[in-house]
């Protein structure tokens, strides 16, 4: 039986008492008795009716990203028109990792509900990936709780859990790659490098430099410094248990910021749950933090295919590259 159920069986109970001690007792008191028990609800209801029909409920988390097993929390808000606060209001939240597919369900009763007092509730950050959270069956109540108004879902928040990025050492980068400039290279202006470099059939006539070539007697080819280094394609396997996801992402992001410390832009590679491969560039921190967003922010399977098995995806956009396959254990990289 429902809270609200037992009000209204109290109240029709103490409304019978009441018209029962006024047949009884043809006097002041017991006229006055039924008509507080009859006036009471309408006064509950007037004085609610307005918050129960304007109030509006809102989820955001706060902050909107945190790291694994750190603190994360939700603001559960209601914009009441007026002043009087709602005198309660009930609902049921649903939080599920979108990476892991992990779900959690409560009930809340949130009483004396006054304007910008939001309600603040834990949220679960055991797991790296992006956790939602969505009310329903929301409900608000009048002073005496004999009525009640359905309240529509608000929009979800979201809760980026990140990776806690591994150490990784710079041996695991090729040689060269974080170089700042590769040996012999030319500056010609502010931000600008050139590798020198002989001509290679194809190459493009406006590149070579006619003053060396000249001197030195052969074709000698400009090339910028960052186009003569390869592209990095980090690729992982994405399924496995949350705890087998959280130490690979841990070793991911390690490997990402390790290389954006260096200055290399690089992609990161991944099969979506379905199978359809996903490409993410990252040249700064707020690509990487898009990435993870997209990374973190679907279902991953406890098994799947390997990328190993489509070599013809495990080629980066826009010339060379070389593969660092990340992995639980080992990892390598291909040239």
């Amino acid at each position: 039986m429902s809270a609200m159920a037992l009000r209204r069986i109290i109240y029709a109970l103490t409304l019978a008492g009441a018209l029962l001690f006024q047949i009884t007792n043809e006097n002041y008191l017991a006229h006055f008795l039924l008509a507080l028990c009859l006036a009471l609800p309408l006064l509950s209801l007037a004085m609610s009716l307005r918050g129960m029909l304007g109030c509006r409920l809102a989820l955001a988390a706060f902050p909107a990203a945190a790291d694994r097993d750190g603190e994360g929390r939700w603001q559960v808000s209601v914009d009441i028109p007026g002043h009087l606060p709602l005198a309660r209001l009930t609902l049921r939240t649903e939080e599920k990792n979108l990476l892991t597919g992990h779900t959690q369900r409560r009930r809340l009763s949130m009483s004396g509900v006054a304007r910008r007092r939001p309600a603040d509730l834990s949220a679960p950050t055991g797991h790296c990936g992006v956790v939602e959270l969505r009310a329903d069956k929301i409900r608000v109540y009048d002073y005496l709780g004999l009525f009640s108004r359905r309240l529509p879902s608000p929009p979800p928040a979201r809760l980026l859990c990140r990776p806690i990025p591994a150490e990784t050492p710079p041996p695991l980068l090729p040689e060269g790659l974080g170089a700042p400039a590769p040996c012999g290279a030319v500056r010609r202006g502010p931000g600008e490098e050139y590798d020198l470099r002989d001509y290679r059939p194809g190459d493009p006539i406006r590149a070579v430099h006619w003053k060396l070539s000249s001197k030195w007697d052969k074709l000698i080819v400009r090339e910028r410094a960052d186009a003569a280094l390869p592209l990095p394609l980090l690729t992982l396997d994405r399924f496995g248990s949350p705890g087998e996801l959280d130490r690979l992402l841990d070793k991911l992001l390690g490997l990402s910021r390790a290389l954006l410390r260096i200055g290399r832009p690089h992609a990161v590679l991944w099969l979506e749950g379905d199978g359809q491969p996903r490409l993410c560039p990252v040249s700064d921190e707020k690509e990487l933090r898009d990435c993870l967003t997209a990374l973190l922010g679907s279902s991953a399977p406890r098994t799947g295919p390997a990328l190993d098995e489509f070599p013809q995806l495990l080629q980066a956009p826009g010339g060379p590259s070389f593969r660092i396959h990340v992995a639980l254990e080992g990892g390598g990289v291909d040239g």
